[in-house]
C-alpha cells in the first residue's frame, strides 16, 4: 500500500481482529483498511451520547482556552468555523468566554440545537457549499475519521481566508500511549492495542506525517501544542468498576511520561494559509 502522506511504501504492520493495519516506512504514519464485515462507525447519537459519552462529557477546556487566546490574537473583525463540531463543546465555550470574539460556526454530520450566538449547520464538511471564507479554521479530533486526509487538509485550506489561522488537532501515534500499546500487544496483552486502532480512527499521525500533509498544502506551521487529554475523558472499554480503575490509573501514568517526554497522547498543529499577494517585484 502506498502511504496517504507521503506516497511511500506502507508495509502490514502487527495483526488486528478489526483492520489491516499499515505503517509507512518513510514518514511513520499508520493507517487502517477495514476488513471485510467491519462497518464504518455511524456519527448518530449514539456515538456521542453511549460509545464516547467520557470524551464529550469531559471537554479539554485546558485546549479551548488555548485556542482562545490564539483568536484573540488575530485581527477584528474576526469568523471562525469548526469543521467537524461534534456537539459544539469548542463553540460554546468560546461563545461564554467572550461573545463578540468572533463570529461562530460549525459543521457536522450530526445536528446541534440552535443557540444565540452560534451558526450550526448539519453536512458534510467536504462538500457543503458555504459560500465564505474564515479568518479562524479549527478542526479538532476530526482528520484521523475521514479516510481521505488529504481532501479534508485541502478543505481546510480553502475555508481559510489568505493570511488566516487554521489549528488541526489529532491524535499522536508516536506518543507514550500509542508506543505502550504496541508493546503489550507483541508481549500478548492485545487490549490497548486493538481499542487504540480500532476503526474508530483510520489515520494515526505522528508530528511528522501531519506536517508533512499540512505543508504539502503550503500551510505555514507556526506553532505546535503538545497535550493530552483530560483523563476523565478517556472511555476505559471494561465493565469491572475494578478494572476501570487500574487501568485509569496506567493512562495517567503514561499521560505523565509523555508530558516529560514531549511524547504527549494528542498534538495540535498552528498553521496559517499563505496570503495569496505575492510580494511587490516577486513573482506570483
Amino acid at each position: 500500500m502506498k502511504c496517504p502522506i507521503c506516497a511511500s511504501l506502507s508495509t502490514l504492520d502487527e495483526p488486528h481482529p478489526e483492520v489491516e493495519l499499515y505503517h509507512c516506512t518513510d514518514c511513520g504514519h499508520r493507517f487502517s483498511r477495514l476488513k471485510p464485515d467491519v462497518p464504518t462507525e455511524p456519527y448518530d447519537a449514539v456515538y456521542f451520547e453511549e460509545m464516547h459519552r467520557n470524551w464529550f462529557t469531559h471537554p479539554n477546556l485546558a485546549l479551548f482556552e488555548r485556542i482562545a487566546r490564539l483568536i484573540e490574537r488575530e485581527p477584528a473583525p474576526r469568523s471562525l468555523i469548526d469543521v467537524g463540531c461534534g456537539n459544539g463543546n469548542l463553540l460554546r465555550y468560546l461563545s461564554a468566554r467572550s461573545p463578540s470574539s468572533a463570529t461562530l460556526t460549525g459543521v457536522d454530520l450530526m445536528a446541534n440545537a440552535p443557540q444565540s450566538g452560534i451558526e450550526f449547520i448539519q453536512a458534510d464538511a467536504l462538500s457543503v457549499e458555504l459560500g465564505r471564507q474564515f479568518s479562524i479554521v479549527v478542526s479538532l479530533a476530526a482528520i484521523e475519521h475521514v479516510p481521505d486526509p488529504g481532501a479534508f487538509a485541502r478543505r481546510l485550506k480553502s475555508l481559510a481566508k489568505p493570511g488566516g489561522l487554521i489549528i488541526v488537532m489529532t491524535l499522536n501515534d508516536a506518543s507514550v500511549l500509542y508506543a505502550t500499546a504496541r508493546l503489550l500487544r507483541r508481549l500478548g496483552v492485545a487490549l490497548p492495542f486493538d481499542r487504540l486502532y480500532s476503526p474508530h480512527h483510520l489515520h494515526h499521525f505522528n508530528r511528522v506525517s501531519l506536517s508533512r500533509l499540512l505543508e504539502r498544502e503550503t500551510l505555514r506551521l507556526e506553532d505546535a501544542i503538545l497535550h493530552n487529554t483530560p483523563l476523565a475523558s478517556i472511555d476505559i472499554p471494561v465493565s469491572s468498576p475494578a478494572a476501570a480503575l487500574v487501568l485509569r490509573a496506567g493512562v495517567g501514568l503514561l499521560f505523565a511520561l509523555g508530558s516529560l517526554s514531549r511524547r504527549t497522547y494528542l498534538q495540535t498543529l498552528i498553521c496559517r494559509r499563505n496570503s495569496d499577494l505575492a510580494p511587490v517585484g516577486q513573482p506570483d
